[in-house]
């Protein structure tokens, strides 16, 4: 899994984006200390809900971040990092570096078959086998913080104030409206707890990058000047469904995605090639089978439809500002320098539509509750949209699929890391393969943190899954992982799964996203996983297809049984 190392230069805005890309050439125990200060390094995770591979400027889109684009110029830039298919396995696995299967997310808590529940690792929540990261980051001495999106627990032992977080503002469920207290679904509402208090009212002109932004401010400034450290977990629910934003944004880019799907991908895909993202001869893929061709829309449909990634493009831009009021905080009080940020999306972007899958309840709903998806009106507090496979099917520029599939597309995502005193090379980009994973690893390294071994605190500890990236982020190694370790994955029980071995990749999808069979792919050559290898190099199918069951039997997966609803 050897990979690359480039010095990345972005220029970026959305008129015209300039790139220039210069090529230069066991497990952590225990982390030294940050050898330019004797201060532990505060810890920040910027987790951002759904957020497609090509949607950043760095990445070949066209909606400026600067704010996003400054972690990247102080830090390293990660092109081949992956996590799960689905948000709460992925948001287990962040904050566990424990593979879903052990930590209690096996499955989705929602999608949970009669065949798994009450089974070992799908609990539907983060389970107590496994020390969150919060957790040791407090017994190390840490403030712990962290306001957003939980989605790891929704009954009383498992909420962020009993996984270690000292303060925390917190929406229980997986999504939600941005701007109220509506669910994801029909006759839903949402939960949020307040220290694990429930919140008694959300606040005036409430909207929830900024809130969630306010609340990490308050609680930093709460402790300030302590001489604590501190761990602060930004899990923004944006830019997962429903598409809402404030209206200056939403207008900002009113008329700038008329020209459609097609030709954006395309101009994406042209983008990435600029940026050396993907290989020169990769050819353009063929549209997916289920996106009909813009041309083939009539005007109206064109207009509803290129709002919606108006609106889409919206939440992003806000968020760069948010996430921008955080950093420039951290400035305003002298710890920006000496804080370890991590940023990065929990999964692929969405093209999930769940009005479509029932539009009986969500028809009767909607209209209960007053909302209307009129062209005037999505993007506003009482519309409720979702961003769909057409304009997904952008947003994961050049991969295959998007979220809730093992495909590039569902698991490749954005990621960053900087330390601007720590070392961490600044203004990078790497290709190695990497995974969420390592960064508990990495984050209990930069801490000075020991990372436990079969027990922590008198209890029995099940050991790290992923790898410290320290010495690929201080340029000491240009890999993670050795070149015989498979890294699996799998959610909903059947016909979702996939493991990586080096630049091999093998894939088993259902239909309609694949044939129920094993394909074998070379992600180096073919991120895209256009031309299937099995047949060619059989051998190395039938070496990996045993490595996937020896991982299946190892991490204790569970079939779904008959009833697998998938996603």
């Amino acid at each position: 899994m050897n990979g690359k190392i480039r010095r990345l230069l972005i220029i970026a805005t959305f008129s015209g984006i300039s790139f220039i890309g210069i090529s230069i050439g066991k497990k952590v125990t225990l982390a030294q200390n940050d050898s330019n200060t004797n201060k532990r390094p505060n810890i920040v995770i910027i987790l951002v809900d759904d957020l497609g591979y090509s949607d950043l400027a760095m990445y070949g889109g066209e909606v400026p971040t600067p704010n996003i684009d400054s972690l990247a110029k102080s830090g390293m830039m990660f092109t081949n990092f992956h996590t799960a298919p689905t948000c709460s396995p992925s948001r287990a696995m962040l904050l566990s570096g424990v593979d879903n299967h052990r930590d209690g997310l096996g499955n989705m808590e929602e999608l949970l078959t009669p065949a798994q529940k009450n089974k070992p690792g799908y609990e539907g929540y983060l389970n107590k086998q496994i020390v969150p990261l919060p957790q040791m980051l407090k017994d190390a001495g840490y403030h712990t913080y962290m306001a957003g999106k939980w989605h790891l627990g929704k009954e009383p032992g498992y909420h962020p104030a009993d996984r270690g977080f000292e303060q925390s503002y917190a929406m229980l469920q997986g999504g939600g409206s941005h701007f109220n207290l509506l669910g994801e679904l029909p006759n839903s509402t949402l939960t949020f707890l307040d220290n694990d208090r429930p919140a008694k009212t959300l606040v005036t002109n409430y909207y929830s990058s900024q809130f969630y932004t306010d609340k990490l401010i308050e609680y930093i400034d709460k402790n300030k000047g302590d001489g604590k450290p501190f761990f602060a977990y930004a899990a923004y629910q944006a830019v997962h469904e429903p598409l809402q934003a404030p209206d200056e944004y939403i207008n900002k880019y009113i008329g700038k995605y008329d020209i459609g799907w097609d030709k954006l991908r395309q101009q994406r895909f042209n983008r990435q090639k600029q940026l050396g993202l993907i290989p020169d001869y990769l050819p353009y893929p063929a549209r997916w089978p289920m996106v009909p061709a813009w041309n083939s829309l009539t005007p109206e449909k064109q207009k509803y439809n290129a709002k919606i990634m108006a609106v889409y493009s919206a939440m992003l831009d806000d968020l760069d500002h948010h996430i921008g009021r955080l950093i420039d905080h951290l400035k305003e009080i002298g710890q920006y320098d000496n804080t370890v940020f991590v940023f990065m999306s929990d999964n692929g972007a969405s093209g999930l539509d769940f009005y479509e899958n029932d539009k009986p309840s969500y028809d009767a709903w909607f209209k209960n509750v007053g909302i209307s998806n009129t062209y005037d009106n999505i993007g506003k507090v009482n519309s409720y949209i979702s961003l769909g496979l057409n304009w997904a099917e952008v947003s994961t520029t050049p991969l295959l699929w998007s979220k809730a599939r093992e495909a590039e597309g569902g698991t490749r995502v954005p990621a960053i890391v900087s330390y601007p005193r720590g070392g961490v090379m600044p203004g990078m980009r790497t290709e190695t393969f990497a995974h969420e994973l390592d960064i508990v690893p990495t984050l209990l390294g930069y801490a000075g943190v020991n990372i436990p071994g079969d027990t922590y605190n008198g209890r029995p500890f099940i050991p790290l899954d992923g790898h410290s990236m320290r010495p690929l982020l201080e340029g000491k190694t240009d890999h993670i992982y050795k070149a015989n370790e498979a890294i699996g994955q799998e959610v909903f029980g059947t016909g979702n799964n996939a493991l990586v071995l080096g630049d091999w990749k093998i894939l088993l999808l259902a239909p309609p996203w694949g044939d129920n069979k094993w394909h074998l792919y070379n992600l180096r050559m073919d991120p895209r996983e256009l031309n299937d290898l099995a047949g060619v190099y059989p051998e190395q199918l039938k070496k990996m297809v045993a490595l996937y069951d020896k991982y299946a039997k190892e991490k204790g997966i569970v079939p779904a049984g008959t009833n697998n609803p998938g996603v």
